[in-house]
């Protein structure tokens, strides 16, 4: 069988511009980590002296608070302008994501005939071995990150290897966030909801995000299962292109099907 296409309008994408805001968000942090080293090292510094001068000398002695007034005026501020812009980005995709993801709303008369939810069963191997993969690298930066502020090191240290991890790795964690990745999530902790009008799918906090109209769908067969699971393949037929959904760990299958049958147009609603 083949497997379910992405299709214009199944979800909802967000707008090229808050995506854009998401990537900055998360390319600031590397910045705010270095120019947070460079905060604590000079603070830290200990002595009422430093050496200043070139990489191999020669070194002059220098007071140390002129040299850290000095380094300090600069990197401060610059800490609070990548603060500010994380914090307004941050907020800015809080307002937005409230805005529009409206919940799972029934239209007047509609009527829900039988909800499940499919969970992990409901991914195929495909898509589940993918996303082993693309957890890789996340799960690497989280465990480099714990071993770094685990160990007993000095903050300057911690704060710079927390710089090297994220420069290294922190952009394995953008595909999490991308379409595919929510796509995944709320797939397994998702709903699937069949309504006599339409086959709908809402996300764990109750926002639809995918939808097969009802007059669309041709027919309906069980694959393969038992009574509490099972695989079954929906035919669609969507203006003149006609492909086959296949619906995987559907829980109570005998009523799902039950329920989606109820969709299919008669033959004379589809001959007239």
């Amino acid at each position: 069988m083949s497997q379910e296409s992405e299709r214009e309008g199944e979800g909802i994408q967000l707008p090229p511009r808050r995506e854009r805001v998401a990537l900055a968000v998360a390319a600031y942090l590397p910045i705010f980590l270095f120019l947070a080293t460079v905060i604590a090292s000079v603070l830290l510094i200990p002595g009422d002296t430093v050496q200043v001068g070139r990489r191999r000398g020669p070194y002059t002695l220098v007071p140390t608070l002129p040299v850290q007034i000095g380094v300090l005026s600069v990197a401060v501020p610059l800490a609070g302008v990548v603060i500010a812009r994380m914090a307004r980005g941050a907020y800015w995709l809080w307002a937005t994501r409230q805005a529009e993801r409206p919940g799972f709303a029934l239209a007047a008369g509609e009527i829900i005939a039988w909800r499940g939810k499919q969970g992990l069963r409901g991914i195929d191997r495909i898509r589940l071995g993918m996303a082993v993969l693309t957890c890789i690298g996340p799960a690497l930066y989280v465990w480099w990150l714990l071993h770094i502020w685990t160990v007993a090191n000095p903050l300057v240290l911690q704060l710079f290897w927390s710089f090297c991890a994220t420069v290294a790795l922190g952009a394995t964690v953008a595909p999490l966030m991308s379409k595919p990745g929510r796509t995944f999530v709320n797939d397994v902790l998702g709903e699937m909801v069949v309504t006599d009008r339409r086959i709908a799918w809402c996300s764990p906090r109750g926002s639809q995000y995918r939808e097969i109209p009802g007059d669309e769908i041709r027919d309906v067969a069980f694959i393969e299962g038992d009574g509490r699971r099972a695989w079954i393949v929906l035919t669609q037929v969507r203006r003149t292109e006609v492909s086959e959904v296949d619906l995987f760990g559907v829980p109570d299958p005998a009523d799902a099907i039950e329920a989606i049958r109820r969709l299919v147009p008669s033959t004379e609603a589809l001959g007239q």
